[in-house]
């Protein structure tokens, strides 16, 4: 069976990144595992877990702020897929984003990675650097990128 790895986050774009691998999954045939990154210095959990249901990280302020989005961008993204008949799970992984994304496709030896672009300013780019540019170079398999701005 195939494994589609989606990295979203709580942007905009996630929802068009989801719709995408929607496509993607039914015309492969593929599970689908939804992925979200939370800087490490914020996670209020070490590694990974897998969702299923309705586990509470605890009461850590800002820590449970960032985890609490992570895991409803998750729970969105899991809740359109499911809706389509595609089986999905989740994660919320601590770690540096692009670092992240391609150990989690190579443990799950994903036949695909699928996310959006930000679309950052030439600043920006050059102060934070592009997620999806690094995570290409990265990856063993191949990145599909929506590049769509709305």
């Amino acid at each position: 069976m195939k494994t589609l790895l989606v990295a979203v986050d709580n942007s905009a774009i996630a929802r068009k990144v989801v719709a995408l691998a929607s496509e993607q999954a039914l015309a492969l045939d593929a599970d689908v595992v939804v992925l979200c990154c939370v800087d490490a210095s914020y996670a209020t959990t070490a590694g990974s877990y897998t969702i299923e249901a309705g586990e509470d990280p605890g009461d850590f302020g800002y820590a449970l702020d960032e985890q609490n989005t992570a895991e409803g961008a998750v729970r969105q993204a899991l809740a359109e897929l499911q809706r389509a008949g595609i089986r999905a799970t989740g994660r919320v992984v601590a770690g540096e984003s692009a670092e992240t994304i391609v150990n989690q496709a190579n443990e799950l030896r994903a036949a695909m990675i699928i996310m959006g672009r930000r679309h950052l300013s030439s600043f920006n780019r050059l102060l934070k650097g592009s997620v999806s540019a690094a995570v290409i170079e990265r990856a063993s398999c191949p990145v599909l990128v929506d590049v769509r701005v709305n």
